[in-house]
């Protein structure tokens, strides 16, 4: 289907020289960015390993940029960055994706741990959310060039941001599937809303010829929000879990002398931390998309650029 329907663009600049330096440097900093994001609850944030990826990150960002300052043809132009509509475009883009990613990465964990699904059950609960985001993506295009970029994607963070904040009530292991599919759907229904429009913004912010390169730099931010998303709020669940087990321990009084219901008040205090920990969770990743929102209000696109956003959407 797509070598069918799907119409190549082709610049009319054609790049002389690829940018190997560019392209080896990011990478080697991708890879150790993402490794310790992976590894470094496992490792510790401050061990040797962990460090010495941080370091790797610095070295290799700071060589990069070096070498995208001086090539004639970076893999990344970054140029891109004094463009506000752009950064802050991608600021958002990175908040919400952070929040979004670090928060859905714990729904089958909880689901298969808590609720006892298995693996293909735990994914038929992810069906209306595809639904869910196709349908409101053409809804939230259909607004380009009648509503300001920017209110668009600030309500559509905002309703990702309730439907997030609805998993504080659905995290129980009294819970059925609907209490995991209605805050799954509010959430993919916002994020779809406002999916067009970023990509729009970035469309219009930047040169025709360099839109593939934009668009790239959006979809990495997206990438890299999601790794530390699950690195941090992975790391969150764990803190506040230890943290719940000792405040829960510290209130709870087990007056009896029966060792097997001993351990099932014992687990059931586990339970209750447990349990506690996930709505933290999802209490500070709506947070986060709150604050996304407010910051999507910093896109302001030009009324000339209206027009350019307005083009790109009939183009597409």
């Amino acid at each position: 289907m797509a070598f069918i329907f799907i119409r190549e663009s082709v610049s009319e600049s054609k790049a002389e020289h690829f940018d190997f330096g560019g392209a080896i440097t990011l990478g080697v900093s991708l890879s150790s960015l993402v490794l310790v994001l992976d590894q470094g609850l496992s490792w510790g944030w401050f061990s040797l390993n962990s460090i010495l990826c941080y370091l790797s990150v610095i070295i290799f960002t700071a060589i990069f940029i070096f070498i995208e300052s001086k090539t004639p043809e970076p893999i990344v132009d970054l140029k891109f960055f004094k463009n506000s509509i752009f950064v802050n475009t991608l600021i958002n883009n990175f908040v919400v994706f952070m929040g979004m990613m670090g928060a859905v990465f714990l729904i089958p964990v909880f689901v298969q741990t808590f609720l006892g699904y298995d693996a293909t059950t735990t994914g038929y609960l992810f069906i209306p959310m595809a639904f869910f985001m196709m349908l409101a993506s053409p809804i939230g295009g259909a607004l380009t060039g009648k509503i300001e970029p920017k209110y668009i994607i600030a309500a559509s963070t905002l309703v990702a941001g309730i439907g997030i904040y609805l998993f504080t009530f659905a995290m129980d292991p009294r819970a059925t599937a609907l209490d995991i599919i209605i805050p799954l759907s509010i959430m993919a229904f916002g994020m779809g809303f406002g999916m067009a429009q970023r990509t729009n913004v970035i469309a219009a912010a930047v040169p025709n010829e360099e839109i593939g390169s934009a668009s790239s730099v959006l979809a990495l931010g997206r990438n890299i929000a999601g790794s530390f998303g699950i690195a941090v709020f992975g790391t969150l669940l764990t803190n506040a879990t230890k943290s719940n087990i000792l405040d829960v321990a510290q209130r709870s009084i087990i007056k009896i002398s029966n060792t097997e219901i001993y351990k099932q008040a014992v687990g059931l205090i586990i339970l209750k931390a447990d349990i506690s920990a996930y709505k933290v969770v999802f209490m500070w990743a709506s947070i986060v998309l709150v604050v996304g929102a407010v910051l999507a209000l910093m896109i302001n696109v030009p009324k000339e650029k209206m027009t350019d956003i307005k083009e790109v959407h009939i183009e597409a």
